[in-house]
């Protein structure tokens, strides 16, 4: 496995890059060598609900996020599934409208609404347990590093939309430990595509202000695996 991990990080650099349709030929030229009976590589996508906790009268914020995969397999029944996701994004939306210090700002938003968005680069690791018709439980630490964080100021105007961003970098901690557990199905006969259903809960706080803040996520999620057309002739 560890003749992968340059091919791998290389990959992660250029989807970290927004390079994504390189990411994809890369996936493709490597995809052979790294799909096997033991060892998935593809891409992971999913889309999440995200709230943070003793955040009163706050909603839901939305999110796509992507990524990329190993998948290895210990036994028939466990496989180990590592993520290193570049585009993953937390928060909570419909925050009520506070003061931006500016009283010509404070007026313009007055009747608006604030989303928190707070990007990481993320690597969650699971253990799955394997069912026979290919239906898996899952579980394992999730860790996530801090890379952006803004309130989001949204207004309606007659004039049109109008939008803020207040970077809050600074008040967001660095690190964010958690957990996760989830549901999934292996699309039959391969057992290579999976989709699923995921909880995340964190474990540290995410801003320092009284009373405990973390994450708490929902997220629906499919793995598509690279390179597998010459494989799955062979299978």
């Amino acid at each position: 496995m560890k003749k992968y991990v340059p091919q791998f990080l290389i990959v992660f650099m250029l989807l970290l890059s927004n390079k994504a349709p390189a990411q994809i030929l890369l996936g493709l030229i490597f995809g052979d060598d790294l799909n096997s009976e033991k060892l998935i590589f593809g891409v992971h996508l999913n889309y999440s609900w995200n709230d943070l906790s003793n955040l009163p009268e706050s909603g839901s914020l939305n999110a796509f996020n992507l990524g990329l995969n190993f998948n290895y397999k210990i036994s028939d029944k466990f496989r180990a599934q590592t993520e290193m996701l570049a585009k993953y994004t937390r928060g909570a939306g419909d925050i009520p409208v506070y003061s931006l210090g500016d009283e010509h700002l404070d007026a313009l938003y007055a009747n608006g609404k604030v989303s928190r968005e707070i990007k990481y680069l993320s690597i969650p690791i699971a253990i799955q347990y394997l069912t026979p018709i290919g239906v898996y439980a899952e579980a394992g630490p999730h860790v996530s590093m801090r890379i952006k964080a803004n309130d989001v100021f949204e207004a309606d105007t007659p004039e049109g939309n109008l939008e803020l961003k207040r970077n809050i970098k600074d008040m967001v901690n660095l690190w964010d430990f958690g957990w996760i557990v989830g549901i999934g199905y292996y699309i039959a006969p391969l057992k290579t595509t999976s989709v699923g259903l995921r909880y995340y809960g964190g474990f540290s706080d995410v801003i320092d202000v009284s009373g405990r803040q973390v994450h708490q996520q929902w997220a629906v999620y499919a793995n598509i695996p690279l390179g597998r057309k010459g494989k799955d002739k062979q299978d």
